[in-house]
Protein backbone atom coordinates (compact mmCIF):
# COMPACT_ATOMS: atom_id res chain seq x y z
CA UNK A 1 0.00 0.00 0.00
CA UNK A 2 1.18 3.26 -1.24
CA UNK A 3 0.18 6.37 0.97
CA UNK A 4 0.94 10.31 0.63
CA UNK A 5 2.35 13.01 2.34
CA UNK A 6 4.83 16.17 1.96
CA UNK A 7 8.15 16.62 3.62
CA UNK A 8 7.75 19.63 6.18
CA UNK A 9 10.99 20.98 5.00
CA UNK A 10 9.66 21.80 1.68
CA UNK A 11 8.56 24.94 3.26
CA UNK A 12 10.70 25.71 6.16
CA UNK A 13 9.55 29.24 5.86
CA UNK A 14 5.92 28.26 6.96
CA UNK A 15 5.00 27.49 10.70
CA UNK A 16 3.80 23.86 11.92
CA UNK A 17 0.02 24.78 12.13
CA UNK A 18 0.05 26.34 8.10
CA UNK A 19 1.34 23.09 7.04
CA UNK A 20 -0.86 20.73 9.11
CA UNK A 21 -3.83 23.09 7.64
CA UNK A 22 -2.43 22.37 3.86
CA UNK A 23 -1.96 18.72 4.06
CA UNK A 24 -5.39 18.36 5.20
CA UNK A 25 -6.54 20.90 2.99
CA UNK A 26 -4.70 19.03 0.24
CA UNK A 27 -6.15 15.36 1.60
CA UNK A 28 -2.65 14.00 2.14
CA UNK A 29 -2.28 11.22 4.81
CA UNK A 30 0.63 12.43 7.07
CA UNK A 31 3.58 14.83 6.98
CA UNK A 32 7.38 14.01 7.54
CA UNK A 33 8.45 16.50 10.24
CA UNK A 34 11.96 17.83 9.64
CA UNK A 35 14.33 17.92 13.15
CA UNK A 36 16.68 20.65 11.20
CA UNK A 37 13.67 23.22 11.72
CA UNK A 38 10.06 22.48 12.58
CA UNK A 39 10.83 19.67 15.55
CA UNK A 40 14.61 20.08 16.55
CA UNK A 41 16.52 17.34 18.14
CA UNK A 42 15.29 17.05 21.89
CA UNK A 43 12.54 19.69 21.75
CA UNK A 44 9.89 17.07 23.25
CA UNK A 45 7.25 19.89 24.12
CA UNK A 46 7.34 20.95 20.39
CA UNK A 47 6.78 16.87 19.16
CA UNK A 48 4.18 16.68 21.58
CA UNK A 49 1.96 19.82 19.91
CA UNK A 50 3.20 18.43 16.56
CA UNK A 51 1.71 14.86 17.47
CA UNK A 52 -1.40 16.27 19.04
CA UNK A 53 -2.24 18.64 16.17
CA UNK A 54 -1.55 16.00 13.18
CA UNK A 55 -4.04 13.95 15.34
CA UNK A 56 -6.25 16.45 15.39
CA UNK A 57 -6.66 16.40 12.13
CA UNK A 58 -6.26 12.53 11.36
CA UNK A 59 -2.56 13.07 9.71
CA UNK A 60 0.33 10.72 9.97
CA UNK A 61 3.43 11.21 11.66
CA UNK A 62 5.19 9.15 9.60
CA UNK A 63 8.78 10.01 10.13
CA UNK A 64 10.93 12.04 11.44
CA UNK A 65 13.31 13.58 9.08
CA UNK A 66 16.23 14.29 11.41
CA UNK A 67 18.94 15.27 9.24
CA UNK A 68 21.26 13.49 11.72
CA UNK A 69 24.25 12.92 9.99
CA UNK A 70 26.25 9.96 11.10
CA UNK A 71 30.40 10.31 12.22
CA UNK A 72 29.50 13.96 12.69
CA UNK A 73 29.07 14.74 16.13
CA UNK A 74 31.39 14.48 19.31
CA UNK A 75 28.91 12.62 21.45
CA UNK A 76 26.72 10.57 19.16
CA UNK A 77 24.90 8.89 21.55
CA UNK A 78 23.96 11.65 23.35
CA UNK A 79 22.35 13.44 19.86
CA UNK A 80 20.64 10.51 18.72
CA UNK A 81 19.08 9.88 22.32
CA UNK A 82 17.53 14.00 21.59
CA UNK A 83 16.74 12.47 17.78
CA UNK A 84 14.85 9.65 19.23
CA UNK A 85 13.28 10.91 22.08
CA UNK A 86 11.99 13.22 19.78
CA UNK A 87 10.76 10.36 17.63
CA UNK A 88 9.28 8.59 20.37
CA UNK A 89 7.13 11.62 21.22
CA UNK A 90 5.75 11.95 17.70
CA UNK A 91 4.90 8.34 17.97
CA UNK A 92 7.08 8.09 14.20
CA UNK A 93 7.78 4.50 12.94
CA UNK A 94 11.00 5.47 10.79
CA UNK A 95 14.03 7.92 11.93
CA UNK A 96 15.70 9.86 8.62
CA UNK A 97 19.50 9.91 8.85
CA UNK A 98 22.45 10.64 6.85
CA UNK A 99 25.12 7.95 6.02
CA UNK A 100 28.00 10.97 6.62
CA UNK A 101 29.08 13.70 4.62
CA UNK A 102 31.69 11.64 2.67
CA UNK A 103 30.65 10.83 -0.98
CA UNK A 104 31.60 6.98 -1.91
CA UNK A 105 34.40 8.08 -4.27
CA UNK A 106 35.96 10.03 -1.67
CA UNK A 107 35.29 7.94 1.36
CA UNK A 108 37.99 5.21 2.72
CA UNK A 109 37.99 1.88 4.61
CA UNK A 110 38.25 3.54 7.54
CA UNK A 111 35.71 5.89 6.69
CA UNK A 112 33.39 3.20 6.01
CA UNK A 113 34.42 0.99 9.61
CA UNK A 114 33.26 4.76 11.52
CA UNK A 115 30.31 5.06 9.40
CA UNK A 116 28.92 1.22 10.12
CA UNK A 117 30.61 1.44 13.60
CA UNK A 118 27.83 3.86 14.40
CA UNK A 119 25.08 2.85 12.26
CA UNK A 120 24.81 -0.38 14.33
CA UNK A 121 24.69 1.85 17.68
CA UNK A 122 21.72 3.98 16.25
CA UNK A 123 19.97 1.01 15.16
CA UNK A 124 20.30 -0.80 18.69
CA UNK A 125 19.18 2.38 20.14
CA UNK A 126 16.27 2.99 17.87
CA UNK A 127 15.18 -0.99 18.46
CA UNK A 128 15.04 -0.73 21.88
CA UNK A 129 12.26 1.61 21.22
CA UNK A 130 10.59 0.39 18.37
CA UNK A 131 11.91 2.68 15.97
CA UNK A 132 13.50 2.01 12.48
CA UNK A 133 16.09 3.91 10.41
CA UNK A 134 15.99 5.17 6.97
CA UNK A 135 19.61 6.10 4.86
CA UNK A 136 18.49 9.36 2.86
CA UNK A 137 19.62 8.50 -0.75
CA UNK A 138 21.32 11.58 -1.45
CA UNK A 139 24.94 12.53 -3.08
CA UNK A 140 27.72 13.14 -0.74
CA UNK A 141 27.08 10.03 1.34
CA UNK A 142 27.75 6.39 1.32
CA UNK A 143 24.21 5.87 0.29
CA UNK A 144 24.75 8.27 -3.02
CA UNK A 145 23.86 5.37 -5.31
CA UNK A 146 22.62 2.13 -5.19
CA UNK A 147 25.57 -0.34 -5.02
CA UNK A 148 26.93 1.15 -2.01
CA UNK A 149 23.67 1.13 -0.42
CA UNK A 150 23.20 -2.72 -0.59
CA UNK A 151 26.99 -2.55 0.80
CA UNK A 152 26.52 -0.29 3.80
CA UNK A 153 22.80 -2.46 4.32
CA UNK A 154 25.26 -5.68 4.39
CA UNK A 155 27.85 -4.21 6.41
CA UNK A 156 25.70 -2.97 8.79
CA UNK A 157 23.06 -5.87 9.29
CA UNK A 158 20.23 -4.17 11.76
CA UNK A 159 17.04 -5.68 10.75
CA UNK A 160 15.69 -1.81 11.38
CA UNK A 161 17.76 -0.50 8.79
CA UNK A 162 15.93 0.61 5.12
CA UNK A 163 16.75 3.18 2.86
CA UNK A 164 14.96 5.69 1.04
CA UNK A 165 14.54 6.77 -2.85
CA UNK A 166 14.78 9.56 -4.34
CA UNK A 167 15.64 9.91 -8.18
CA UNK A 168 19.10 11.74 -7.99
CA UNK A 169 19.65 14.93 -10.32
CA UNK A 170 21.21 14.26 -13.58
CA UNK A 171 20.47 10.46 -13.05
CA UNK A 172 18.99 9.39 -16.48
CA UNK A 173 15.18 7.28 -16.28
CA UNK A 174 16.98 4.12 -16.73
CA UNK A 175 19.46 4.04 -14.36
CA UNK A 176 17.05 5.31 -12.07
CA UNK A 177 14.54 2.52 -12.63
CA UNK A 178 17.86 0.13 -12.23
CA UNK A 179 18.26 1.55 -9.04
CA UNK A 180 15.00 0.86 -7.71
CA UNK A 181 14.75 -3.11 -8.75
CA UNK A 182 18.55 -3.23 -6.63
CA UNK A 183 16.64 -1.54 -3.64
CA UNK A 184 13.59 -2.40 -4.07
CA UNK A 185 12.92 -4.63 -0.99
CA UNK A 186 14.63 -2.44 1.58
CA UNK A 187 13.14 0.71 0.51
CA UNK A 188 11.08 2.47 2.86
CA UNK A 189 9.57 5.54 1.97
CA UNK A 190 9.52 7.59 -1.48
CA UNK A 191 10.78 11.41 -1.74
CA UNK A 192 8.66 12.40 -4.92
CA UNK A 193 9.69 15.35 -7.31
CA UNK A 194 10.53 15.93 -10.96
CA UNK A 195 13.93 18.18 -11.56
CA UNK A 196 15.69 18.78 -14.93
CA UNK A 197 18.79 18.52 -14.20
CA UNK A 198 18.72 21.04 -10.98
CA UNK A 199 15.94 22.79 -12.17
CA UNK A 200 12.60 22.34 -10.11
CA UNK A 201 10.11 21.07 -12.08
CA UNK A 202 6.25 20.46 -11.50
CA UNK A 203 5.42 17.24 -10.48
CA UNK A 204 2.92 16.47 -13.41
CA UNK A 205 6.13 17.22 -16.03
CA UNK A 206 7.32 13.71 -14.92
CA UNK A 207 4.09 12.00 -14.85
CA UNK A 208 5.39 8.92 -16.85
CA UNK A 209 8.82 8.20 -15.68
CA UNK A 210 6.91 8.12 -11.77
CA UNK A 211 4.19 5.93 -12.84
CA UNK A 212 7.00 3.51 -13.90
CA UNK A 213 9.19 4.42 -10.58
CA UNK A 214 5.92 3.56 -8.59
CA UNK A 215 5.01 0.32 -10.44
CA UNK A 216 8.41 -0.82 -9.28
CA UNK A 217 7.84 -0.23 -5.66
CA UNK A 218 7.47 -3.10 -3.73
CA UNK A 219 3.90 -2.31 -2.10
CA UNK A 220 3.15 -5.40 0.38
CA UNK A 221 3.63 -3.17 2.97
CA UNK A 222 2.86 0.63 3.70
CA UNK A 223 5.16 2.91 2.30
CA UNK A 224 4.99 7.00 1.82
CA UNK A 225 5.80 8.75 -1.02
CA UNK A 226 6.49 12.26 0.55
CA UNK A 227 6.49 15.43 -1.88
CA UNK A 228 9.67 17.12 -1.63
CA UNK A 229 11.27 20.12 -3.65
CA UNK A 230 7.89 22.49 -4.74
CA UNK A 231 8.57 24.37 -7.80
CA UNK A 232 9.27 27.96 -7.07
CA UNK A 233 8.30 26.69 -3.22
CA UNK A 234 5.03 27.51 -4.50
CA UNK A 235 1.98 26.96 -2.02
CA UNK A 236 -0.61 26.77 -5.17
CA UNK A 237 2.51 24.74 -6.68
CA UNK A 238 2.11 22.25 -3.66
CA UNK A 239 -1.98 21.44 -4.39
CA UNK A 240 -1.28 20.96 -7.89
CA UNK A 241 1.57 18.07 -7.17
CA UNK A 242 -0.70 16.74 -4.63
CA UNK A 243 -3.09 16.35 -6.88
CA UNK A 244 -0.91 14.34 -8.93
CA UNK A 245 0.72 12.75 -6.37
CA UNK A 246 -2.54 11.31 -5.32
CA UNK A 247 -4.09 9.93 -8.65
CA UNK A 248 0.09 9.10 -9.21
CA UNK A 249 -0.61 6.25 -6.44
CA UNK A 250 -4.48 5.56 -6.83
CA UNK A 251 -3.76 1.93 -7.72
CA UNK A 252 -1.40 1.36 -5.05
CA UNK A 253 -4.48 2.61 -2.23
Amino acid sequence: MLKTGLVSISFRHLDVTEIINMVNKAGLDAIEWGGDSHVPHGDVNKANEVRTRCEFMNIDCNSYGSYYKVGEYADPVSEFKSVLDCAVTLQTDIIRIWAGTKSTTDADEDYWEKIVKELVNICDMASSEGKDIALEFHANTLTDNSTDTMKLLAKTQALNLSTYWQPPAGLSHEANLRDIKILKNHISNIHVFTWNGHERMALEEGYTRWKEYIKLVNTENIRYCLLEFIKDNSIDGFYRDAAVLKELVSDYR
